[in-house]
């Protein structure tokens, strides 16, 4: 009869035990597949993500600090191409990825924390588990561990305000006399859930790498566009010139860093009583060059005047477009002289006669004179003596084979009717017919049809012009000139 008691009393203090055990002890909740993968021969489970945490205490001091961790997001995009902003001072990378390009942990870290430049000092460490290397920041330990097993034991020394929890939260664990994360894993699960929250012991299981905890990725902005508000009014645009070089110098690193070019800017000044002035600045080619924007500024505001004192100005780029490999110099710094280019030539006379005032030809797949081509702000460029392949028209048609007349490079607008003493002289032969006739007769499927003779005539002077007979009319007229 006495053997039921001892019975009861051992199950109880068998439950007692299973509800003050430790929590490192407990079967994790939802855990991650690679927990049942063995454990490969050099020790560590393969696959596991690595998280790089730095906490920037400066930043705590800004007002809007959201614009500077999103500016040292694009920085930590050197070493990684996951970055995540967890608000309002600190960054999580991860780095499991990166450590077959930079070497092992500790130097990758030192990279890392050189990188910073003048946000110096910062506080960073490295675990499994984005939640630890968090805390290990916070709580100021430069701690470096790849290994989820050794999680429990470093985590146990950090204080509990390292979690960052609320308040309420904090307070309570105080009064229970908690004042270390280990104190905290060794209390009863049931009681953390009915006292802080089922959130709470989330955050442990996310800490200790036994539940996975998906980030919202740092995704870099498309466009550079900023704005700086003036104390007092500009009314000159000398100054308006001074305050813009910063945004230049801050959009030429914006580029850069995106290894992107852009091929406009627009720059938008706002004034007190009237609406907004927006100013186009267009570019030859896509460049990310400081010098060029700079000097298509320049060359802008020359001839810019101000309808009204500027109060403050917005800087705004176009789609950022991937540089071409002949826009890559990798031998010479930014800073360094060099020669002007056809482009900056074409960038300095767009920006003092207009947008419109200067533009590319491209052909067309068209047999008519005047509709073979069309106008294209986009200028490509060639070396001297090169000519564009069959292939890469828009129609082989376009490009005149060996056996075809001359093309002149004047083209008139439209045809001019000869006069009759030319006329007289063509038919006497004082003008002499060296070539044609070439018959064009293309067009009838949308009313505007030509049937026409051309001709390459030369004057009794030597100039050389390109004529044509209308097929119905019988009527001369003047189309080109050549050179």
């Amino acid at each position: 009869m006495k053997a039921r008691p001892v019975k009861a009393r051992a199950a109880k203090a068998r439950a007692a035990k299973a509800r003050t055990a430790d929590l490192f002890a407990l079967t994790p909740v939802l855990a991650p597949p690679t927990a049942q993968v063995p454990v490969p021969a050099r020790g560590r489970p393969r696959g596991r993500p690595l998280w790089y945490a730095v906490v920037f205490p400066r930043l705590l001091e800004v007002d809007e600090p959201i614009p500077a961790l999103q500016r040292l997001s694009v920085r930590a995009q050197r070493f990684t191409s996951f970055v995540s902003i967890e608000a309002p001072n600190a960054l999580l990378l991860e780095i499991r990825g990166s450590l077959r390009l930079f070497g092992p942990l500790v130097n990758l870290h030192a990279l890392i924390d050189a990188g910073w430049g003048e946000e110096a000092p910062v506080s960073s460490a490295t675990a499994p588990s984005s939640l630890a290397a968090l805390w290990c920041a916070r709580a100021g330990h430069r701690l470096l561990i790849e290994d989820p097993a050794h999680l429990s034991a470093r985590l146990a020394q950090l204080p509990i305000a390292c979690t960052a929890w609320d308040a309420g939260r904090l307070r309570t664990l105080r009064a229970m006399g908690v004042t270390t994360v280990g104190e905290l894993l060794r209390l009863p699960r049931d009681g953390l859930a009915r006292r802080l929250g089922p959130a709470a012991l989330q955050d442990l299981d996310v800490a200790l790498a036994r539940r996975p905890a998906p980030r919202r990725a740092f995704v870099p902005r498309r466009r550079f566009r900023e704005r700086c508000d003036f104390e007092t009014e500009i009314e000159s645009v000398a100054y308006l010139q001074n305050a813009l070089e910063p945004l230049l110098a801050r959009c030429a690193a914006f580029l850069r860093e995106r290894q992107a070019g852009v091929q406009s800017l627009e720059l938008r000044l706002r004034h007190r009583m009237r609406p907004v002035t927006r100013v186009r600045l267009g570019l030859a080619s896509v460049t990310s060059e400081l010098r060029r924007l700079t000097d298509v500024l320049a060359q802008t505001l020359t001839r810019l005047e101000l309808a009204a004192p500027v109060r403050a100005l917005e800087l705004v780029s176009g789609t950022l477009q991937a540089l071409s490999a002949g826009s890559l110099d990798a031998f010479t710094d930014g800073n360094l002289k060099r020669r002007d280019t056809a482009g900056q030539l074409v960038e300095r006379l767009r920006a003092r006669l207009g947008e419109k005032a200067v533009y590319g030809v491209c052909p067309l797949p068209e047999h008519r004179p005047e509709a073979a081509w069309c106008r294209v702000q986009e200028l490509r460029i060639a070396a001297a003596g090169a000519m564009p392949r069959a292939d890469a028209m828009p129609c082989a048609d376009a490009m005149p084979c060996a056996d075809a007349m001359p093309r002149p490079v004047w083209l008139l607008d439209e045809p001019l009717p000869l006069s009759k003493c030319e006329v007289l002289q063509l038919r006497e032969g004082a003008w002499v017919l060296e070539q044609g006739p070439e018959r064009i007769e293309s067009g009838w499927w949308d009313g505007k049809g030509v049937a026409r003779d051309y001709y390459v005539a030369r004057q009794a002077g030597g100039a050389r012009l390109w004529v044509f007979q209308a097929r119905q009319t019988k009527l001369w007229y003047l189309h080109g000139v050549f050179a």
